[in-house]
């Protein structure tokens, strides 16, 4: 769930939507149906990616440098089954943010940092898999250094606080003023297109750039060892097939002729 919450004004605009249509489903309804759904994707959320932190923490043999990647993503879908998705239900519930300024800069923090930090380690995976396809020798022996995974983690994470976090927590002191009504919880660079349009490249282009270089260089790579492969197996197919046809003239030039076993055989009768 590497995907950014909706937020109270989008939730407000979709009921007005439904209103102005004449829907046979009323706003009420819809937040019901709304509720019910997040509080599954809630539940189905936590509990898979607790499976997979707990099943990383009991079996050792797991624990190896790509495995701990993977680890890394689960721990961002937990906070954001576990964190995010039940604040914004409230805020779902009640149509507004009644948990103060504190919390709601606080969820938001959580909310940006998760799900950007999903995006970077699904760039440090395929990086992973790119070494294990190109680089096989140096990969296989990087892979009890679980300090050097343990980095790139904290790395993910930090470069993904830094897409979002200091704006997050700082615009309105920055600017001077806040832009953010009372009784929502939405970022201040929200109201900013300019900051959405640059952060838009370090949040989605550019990861979506180095993951596409990834997989199609993998792609190459193993294309061009299946091609390779098949041309040294079609070189050893038609060596071994021109040895087959020399060797029964051989074995003729050593064999002796029907004549000469004649001669013996007559040679031990006599």
């Amino acid at each position: 769930m590497s995907i950014h919450l909706r937020t109270n004004s989008v939730a407000t605009e979709a009921d007005h939507n439904f209103s102005s249509l004449d829907s046979p489903i009323s706003p009420g309804n819809f937040r019901i149906v709304q509720s019910v759904v997040m509080v599954l994707m809630t539940a189905v959320t936590g509990s898979g990616n607790a499976f997979v932190i707990l099943s990383f923490v009991i079996e050792k043999n797991l624990r190896s440098q790509s495995n701990y990647f993977l680890l890394n993503l689960a721990i961002c879908d937990f906070f954001v089954g576990m964190f995010s998705l039940p604040l914004h239900l409230t805020y779902v519930i009640y149509e507004r943010w009644i948990l103060g300024r504190h919390i709601c800069k606080l969820w938001l923090v959580i909310d940006y940092l998760t799900c950007q930090s999903s995006v970077y380690n699904i760039v440090l995976i395929s990086y992973d898999r790119f070494m294990a396809v190109t680089r096989a020798v140096a990969y296989r022996a990087q892979q009890n250094r679980i300090k050097s995974a343990v980095i790139k983690m904290i790395v993910v994470w930090f470069l993904a606080f830094l897409v979002y976090g200091p704006a997050i927590i700082g615009w309105e002191y920055f600017v001077g003023y806040s832009n953010v009504p009372d009784g929502d919880c939405n970022p201040e660079f929200l109201y900013s297109k300019y900051f959405r349009l640059c952060t838009s490249i370090f949040d989605f282009f550019a990861p979506l750039a180095i993951i596409i270089y990834f997989n199609l260089s993998i792609y190459c790579n193993i294309r061009n060892r299946t091609v390779a492969k098949s041309h040294q197996m079609g070189r050893y197919s038609n060596g071994s097939s021109k040895n087959n046809e020399k060797r029964p003239s051989i074995s003729l030039l050593l064999s002796p002729s029907p004549l000469s076993t004649q001669k013996k055989g007559h040679k031990e009768k006599e």
